[in-house]
């Protein structure tokens, strides 16, 4: 129920191409330094989450990277086809899609300082110019961030008490005991940053 709730609240509330667009074409959002490697379960959509890191932290790294892991019905992925990339429109803004099959071991080639060096490898082969294998360069030697969304299920004045108990209490405390993505994904914990966002059920 809460992973439906969570799916649908994002899918009503997700960013445009355009919107996106839009919001780093101002200039009162400032480009940090450095590359951003963005985390997110939407595989088609920019999620609303990244709308709430803009306008909460006023920047945007000079090259960010929106990634979504994905597991495909078959045994192994061919290494070739493991990292789909795209342009996003905006200068700087890419979109890759890591693909697994259900064989595969999720830290192949895609922890820390490698997952970087494979996905940069990528977009440098799709680079429309030189000026912008530069830009990825340069960006990656500033550093490297990693940013995963968490999400916090609040239930509303209107829900009743099993929702209540089930959200609050019980979603709650499985989501504390968990195993944490960070550990799925071997996600060095000096460089990422949690941004939670609250969903109201």
């Amino acid at each position: 129920m809460t992973t439906s709730r969570k799916s649908a609240y994002e899918a009503e509330r997700k960013m445009s191409l355009g919107e996106l667009n839009q919001m780093l074409a101002r200039n009162r959002f400032y480009r940090a330094p450095g590359t951003c490697f963005f985390y997110t379960d939407l595989v088609n959509e920019i999620p609303p989450i990244i709308r709430h890191y803009i306008q909460h932290t006023s920047s945007v790294h000079e090259t960010m990277v929106i990634v979504t892991f994905r597991t495909l019905p078959v045994k192994k992925v061919l290494p070739e086809e493991r990292f789909n990339v795209g342009k996003l429109g905006g200068e700087g803004v890419y979109r890759c899609l890591v693909q697994f099959g259900y064989n595969d071991s999720h830290s192949v080639a895609v922890a820390g300082d490698e997952l970087v060096a494979s996905v940069l490898a990528k977009l440098k082969e799709h680079a429309e110019s030189t000026d912008e294998i530069e830009r990825l360069d340069s960006a990656a030697e500033k550093g490297v961030v990693f940013v995963i969304g968490r999400t916090i299920l609040k239930t509303n004045l209107n829900s009743g008490w099993f929702v209540r108990f089930i959200i609050d209490y019980l979603y709650r405390f499985l989501q504390k005991n968990c195993r944490p993505e960070l550990s799925i994904h071997e996600v060095p914990p000096g460089k990422t940053l949690q941004v939670g966002m609250l969903y109201e059920t």
